[in-house]
């Protein structure tokens, strides 16, 4: 947690953070809420998640843990739109890694994006994605305007927050992207839920998405 926030250069409260984190781990191991398949393995014309990821038993089970976490976070913390994304690696040497929605809270965004430098100016996910760096906007006209950011669809929201999920190692798993309607939409306070939330997610994420990175973390 300490090496997170110093590396994204974040200076919040380190025990709220580890409160947040905390919550969001029990919400993760001991819930237990009926999730309707149907939303867990969506379908629709952008993607099929059953087309990306197994979908055996296993794979539903952290997806409902994925879902929950973000679903209590999103209650705590509510904003426009909240996805977690895991990070699909290419499946050979002429495709491009990308971006796959995983669960979902507030209005719908994009379901697939790119890992390339053309997503990376338009889409903060895919920036975050591969720089493993915390983008955190609360102007997003503001920096439209400076061509910090490029694309009109950005105006969609006020402000946004992209914060990667990743191992201590800094290996980026996923990242969790936050818009908000209006300008400063993330304060400390929102800050300290999304960040224990990211956190959190670094284990299912890990487990549903790279099982021979866990096989390997546990014989250590």
């Amino acid at each position: 947690m300490q090496d997170y926030l110093q590396t994204q250069g974040l200076q919040l409260p380190q025990d709220e953070v580890l409160v947040a984190l905390r919550l969001a781990q029990t919400v993760i191991g001991v819930g237990a809420a009926s999730v309707e398949r149907g939303i867990l393995w969506y379908a629709n014309d952008e993607a099929v998640l059953a087309g990306h990821i197994e979908a055996d038993a296993g794979s539903e089970a952290l997806l409902k843990q994925i879902f929950m976490a973000l679903d209590s976070a999103f209650e705590r913390a509510p904003c426009q739109s909240a996805v977690v994304y895991g990070l699909m690696p290419s499946e050979n040497e002429n495709t491009t890694p990308y971006l796959l929605r995983l669960a979902q809270q507030g209005a719908a965004l994009t379901q697939v994006l790119l890992l390339d430098e053309a997503y990376a100016w338009t889409d903060l996910p895919s920036r975050t994605a591969q720089t493993g760096w915390l983008n955190l906007v609360q102007d997003v006209p503001h920096w439209l305007a400076l061509d910090e950011l490029r694309g009109e669809q950005n105006l969609r929201s006020q402000s946004q927050m992209s914060l990667p999920i990743c191992l201590e190692n800094g290996a980026v798993l996923g990242v969790l992207q936050l818009e908000h309607a209006g300008k400063n939409g993330f304060d400390e306070a929102a800050q300290i839920v999304w960040v224990g939330l990211a956190l959190a997610l670094t284990a299912p994420l890990q487990a549903l998405l790279r099982p021979e990175k866990e096989e390997e973390t546990q014989d250590e």
